[in-house]
């Protein structure tokens, strides 16, 4: 299923593509001024800022959700590092909805450059060749529209729909952000409601949610003085740390 739907996305993509492009050339054939340079520069501009723009709705909206964020970017360029954004709410209340929100960001930064290039296909008052710049957009647009499992993480999409669900994935991602907000309240870790770390549903081990969760406990289970359930969580959270980050 997975699978499928990451050829799919592909397929959407080339044929969007194949259209944009297609119609540009149509359309330079019969211009005085048909702007290929520019085309090709829009083209490389759409590559370089695609990621950043993405992870750029992700910070506006967590912010606007009520989040604390902290947008890092490690490279414009997808192929030589990943952008990303930390989010922690400010409030303990509606996470999942906030969430929710701020996931569709990325998406919603990244349409916004799609629609750009389309209406400049349409639209007599903008240029043609601005069109380039919906080309790469569109490729991240649809790589985190469609709910997939990609090798670096789950998609916008595959993340609002389990947000939407509450599945076993969401509901510990929710009790690992609402802990963190708590502590960052103020509140000391030990006296959080112990049900809001333990008791969760099982998840796979590899979900940097279930990471940070063990690394919670490991700081509840000392703070409330358990030392022997601390020193089994801790090298527990020493073992998924080298195995998978």
């Amino acid at each position: 299923m997975n699978r499928a739907l990451r050829i799919t996305a592909n397929v959407v993509w080339a044929v969007c593509v194949a259209a944009v492009v297609a119609y540009y050339c149509h359309a330079a054939v019969s211009s005085d001024n048909p702007g290929i340079l520019w085309f090709a520069v829009f083209f490389v501009v759409s590559f370089v800022t695609a990621s950043p723009v993405h992870e750029l709705g992700h910070f506006f909206f967590g912010l606007l959700s009520g989040m604390r964020a902290k947008l890092t970017a490690r490279s414009f360029l997808p192929t030589f590092g990943a952008n990303e954004v930390q989010i922690v709410p400010r409030r303990t209340d509606k996470i999942r909805s906030r969430l929710t929100v701020t996931a569709l960001g990325g998406l919603a930064f990244n349409l916004i450059f799609v629609i750009l290039g389309v209406c400049a296909l349409f639209v007599p008052q903008l240029p043609i060749w601005l069109s380039g710049i919906s080309v790469w957009h569109l490729s991240l647009f649809l790589d985190n529209a469609f709910p997939i499992e990609h090798r670096t993480g789950r998609s916008d999409g595959l993340v609002i729909s389990e947000l939407i669900k509450n599945t076993p994935e969401a509901q510990v991602m929710s009790a690992v952000l609402t802990a963190q907000a708590h502590v960052l309240s103020g509140k000391p870790i030990e006296a959080l409601d112990r049900s809001l770390l333990f008791g969760l549903p099982q998840i796979r081990e590899d979900d940097p949610a279930f990471i940070s969760l063990c690394e919670l406990r490991v700081m509840y289970l000392k703070a409330a003085g358990e030392e022997e359930e601390a020193k089994k969580e801790q090298a527990r959270f020493e073992e998924l740390k080298e195995q998978y980050l």
